[in-house]
């Protein structure tokens, strides 16, 4: 049984490079062209056609082609006709959600076309649809997930989707109207035809309160459970197969219908099924073939799917899963669409900005603002670690326990084997960037705060109420939330991306007698349950039940920070585009519509305009709008690879782009430079001849945020340069290591691979490509392991300046073998977690821990006791 997701081999190129080789690409050496990937249904079927298992992936191709004007009629010619790779024709497969916001599609091995189609199609045709939406849908087989490979397939009841209406609740919604304005130019009135504009008022909003959600019983958690390799048994999982996603989460369905009296429900055709019998209640709204399959199969509908999904072989997998509380901080960091959308000014430093007081201090406790209060935390742990602090060290580079068997990284063994390495130049310059890249994405919002985030699920009481046909009351009220990994009582709830301060919400954390009854096995997974009589599904970003996840967070800054708004709905959100013949025609003209992702460019727009202060009332309701405006479009984005339905971003909007606020180019940093040169240049040119800035200063909590990291890292950051070739602690003595023909390979194998490393750094899946092309490249050195691997420490460690990347990636384990036998001194390290208040722990992220040195062992030179 497997229970670790595979990595697999992929080929990813782009498309200039197919155009350049005219449409016959060869290449020799594939390694900075392969990515890493996770299992999946679609390699699955690839391996059942195959008829044996691969980690190479060579029947499928990613091709990367973003929107580009210039490019669009190869782009057809290429999703019409393929592509030739080293003489084998691959064409056009299909693309991912995820994978479509990246501009990627999947082109397949032409002999397995036809084979692999009909499989992703479950042998069901269809002749009409709405392309965007049948291709998302048939494409959710390629999602990365682990397979529940050993098991039958449970006894699923499929339900109907429950809807109600909250009926006059007050909002904000767009509107199209003609709009009479003055044109300059001509200088005459004109009409604005159909200009959406903001208006807000009483409206009944619909609402799908398990949209995407279904419930199983705790048998079904056991068995879920054995596949993810974890000590602890998840509640709630996150699933797929062909045609059908969503959230099922583990519900005391027997327990709670034997306490009703209820010993059948039905299911969305009317067939009755014994509560006895049922390993799961899954929501229709989870199956998206429900329409394709009801039309062609009547009510043998879900049972002639489930033949099909057992024909293919599918399994199902499993995407996500909650953790537990073991697993997981107390403490997340927030980001600056969060801290954007907050009441964080602080008005001292909004006086002197407007002053241009050159004597304020911002370093100054009595200057502090909110938003520097909450970013302290940080700061003070930074800090801790910059200064050297073993404990905080080992927690920095990610480590839960020191326990010898959990310990998963080289690195952090060496440090627990001998502190001195520490200083050790390789490990030193990897911890240095690592603490450089953390205060860099401070300035841009990357604080921490109490609070960590929770997949939501539906008010389960409620479902169970609905699947039973009985008074549907459910366990929660407006306003109320559960969950009991935080504090009971006040929490905000965010959910990316987040563009309008009304989309924060407000609720309260609570258990009752129902609660306390069914859900005890609630206890320390991040799952929340929501209720079914507020807003909180369309106020945060419209989400579903189908595994979406929202941040609670219960600091006091951030509480008293909330902004009071009417929330913003789409009272439009069905519309799509209609539909077409399913055929290679219009599936191009889907392709060629969906290349492109505005989300980043929509939030960046609401960031530009939510970080400007102005004290005009008249410039307040118009940024108001606007950012109400913008949220409409994220959800129109967010939604459009599935529907094919887009806003376009108006000029007028699409001007805020031009100028960011300062701190979001840390973000950016070409843009930063670009910034750096202008105020250069600037700083020779006359008022009337100085370059207009890319990003503009103002007195946002955002900006106040980066100027203080700026100036806390100028005045509190001394970096300890000192470092130790640690080198004759990490070769093996005993080995004659002094032929320099071997010496000379390696240093050359080194050279190569410092250049492949720089066209990959930022890039982890590559990386570990790079670096097993790299160890096949030695591994051709006739040595033994061993003497293989002393080698190349020697070399690597010849200079204190010799790059060591490659040779802890791959001997690791050897080097900390000779480290444990060369060190004088062996002190073994163990951290544990402790109660709250214990003498002598150390709090970490909203946890407590001790570091105990348990073992002192005096060793001589040669390793011997």
């Amino acid at each position: 049984m497997k229970t670790k997701t595979e990595q697999y081999d992929i080929l990813s190129i782009t498309i200039q490079q197919i155009i350049k080789a005219e449409f016959d690409l060869h290449i020799d050496d594939e390694t900075l062209y392969i990515i890493q990937q996770q299992d999946s249904p679609l390699f699955n079927q690839i391996e059942l056609i195959r008829g044996y298992p691969s980690l190479k992936i060579k029947e499928l191709i990613y091709v990367e082609a973003t929107h580009s004007k210039n490019r669009k009629p190869k782009l057809e010619k290429l999703l019409k006709d393929g592509f030739k790779y080293n003489d084998i024709q691959y064409v056009r497969f299909g693309k991912s959600g995820s994978q479509a916001k990246d501009g990627i599609t999947v082109f397949i091995d032409k002999d397995f076309y036809d084979e692999m189609m009909e499989r992703s199609q479950l042998g069901v045709t269809v002749e009409k649809c709405v392309v965007s939406k049948y291709e998302s849908y048939r494409c959710l087989i390629f999602s990365t997930c682990q397979l529940v490979q050993e098991e039958k397939m449970p006894n699923i009841v499929l339900v109907g989707e429950y809807t109600k209406v909250l009926e006059d609740q007050y909002v904000r919604y767009a509107v199209e109207k003609d709009v009479e304005y003055y044109d300059k130019k001509t200088e005459q009135n004109k009409i604005y035809k159909n200009k959406r504009m903001i208006e807000e008022g009483k409206y009944n909003v619909d609402l799908s309160p398990f949209d995407g959600f279904g419930v199983h019983t705790p048998e079904m958690s056991e068995i879920f459970a054995k596949y993810m390799g974890k000590d602890h048994v998840s509640i709630g999982y996150q699933i797929r197969l062909p045609f059908l996603k969503g959230m099922s989460i583990q519900a005391p369905i027997k327990e709670f219908y034997a306490d009703k009296g209820i010993t059948e429900i039905k299911d969305i055709f009317g067939v009755v099924h014994k509560i006895s019998d049922i390993d799961c209640i899954w929501n229709v709204s989870m199956w998206k073939a429900f329409g394709i399959f009801q039309k062609e199969f009547g009510n043998k509908a879900w049972d002639e799917y489930l033949l099909r999904v057992n024909k293919y072989g599918y399994k199902i997998g499993i995407s996500k899963y909650s953790h537990h509380i073991n697993d997981l901080n107390l403490y997340t960091r927030m980001n600056f669409q969060y801290v954007q959308c907050l009441d964080l000014i602080n008005p001292k430093y909004v006086k002197q900005f407007k002053d241009g007081d050159n004597k304020y201090n911002i370093l100054d406790k009595d200057n502090w603002g909110k938003i520097i209060n909450i970013a302290k935390y940080s700061t003070d742990l930074y800090e801790k670690i910059i200064k050297g602090d073993k404990f905080y060290t080992l927690k920095f580079l990610g480590i839960n326990d020191t326990e010898i068997d959990k310990v998963n990284s080289t690195y952090i063994e060496a440090i627990l084997a001998n502190d001195i390495m520490l200083k050790d130049p390789c490990i030193k310059n990897m911890l240095k960037r690592k603490l450089e890249k953390a205060i860099t994405q401070m300035k841009y919002g990357k604080v921490y705060a109490e609070g960590f985030y929770h997949t939501v699920i539906g008010d389960i009481v409620g479902y169970l109420e609905y699947c039973a046909e009985i008074d549907i009351k459910g366990c929660l009220k407006a306003g109320e939330f559960h969950c009991n990994t935080i504090p009971y009582g006040d929490a905000l709830s965010f959910r990316s991306p987040l563009v309008d301060p009304s989309e924060v919400n407000k609720v309260k954390i609570v258990k009752n007698e129902l609660i306390d009854k069914y859900f005890g096995y609630f206890k320390d997974q991040d799952i929340v349950m929501i209720n079914m009589y507020d807003l909180s599904m369309p106020q945060q970003g419209g989400m579903d039940d189908d595994g979406d996840s929202v941040y609670l967070s219960h600091n006091r800054y951030i509480l008293e920070s909330k902004i009071n708004s009417p929330i913003v709905v789409d009272i439009d959100d069905k519309k799509s585009s209609g539909p077409v013949d399913y055929n290679q025609e219009n599936i191009i003209i889907y392709e060629c519509n969906s290349r492109d992702n505005r989300i980043g460019e929509i939030t960046n727009i609401a960031t530009s305009i939510l970080n400007q202060y102005t004290e005009d009332k008249k410039w307040q309701q118009i940024n108001a709008d606007n950012i109400s405006l913008l949220r409409l479009y994220q959800g129109k984005e967010i939604d459009f690879i599935k529907n094919g339905f887009r806003w376009i971003i108006s000029k007028n909007l699409r001007q805020y782009l031009k100028r960011l606020p300062y701190f979001l180019l840390f973000n950016y940093p070409k843009k930063l430079d670009v910034y750096n040169k202008i105020r250069e240049i600037n700083k020779g040119n006359d008022n009337d001849d100085k370059i207009p800035y890319n990003a503009y200063k103002s007195p946002s909590p955002l900006n106040e945020l980066s100027e203080y990291i700026y100036q806390w890292e100028k005045h509190n950051i001394i970096w300890d340069r000192s470092v130790i070739n640690s080198g004759d602690l990490l070769i093996n003595q005993s080995l004659d290591l002094s032929n320099k023909h071997i010496m000379k390979k390696i240093r050359n194998i080194y050279d190569e691979f410092k250049i492949d490393f720089q066209k990959v750094v930022e890039e982890e899946g590559k990386l570990n490509v790079i670096l097993g092309k790299y160890k096949t490249n030695l591994a051709e050195i006739k040595l033994d392991k061993e003497t293989l691997a002393n080698y190349c420490i020697k070399v690597a460690y010849r200079t204190i300046s010799e790059d060591k990347l490659l040779c802890w990636s791959l001997f690791g384990n050897y080097m900390v073998k000779n480290l444990k036998n060369n060190s004088i001194v062996h002190k073994q390290y163990k951290i544990e977690e402790v109660k709250k208040g214990k003498i002598g722990s150390y709090e970490f992220l909203g946890k407590y821990f001790e570091l105990q040195e348990v073992v002192d062992v005096f060793k001589s030179n040669d390793g011997r006791l």
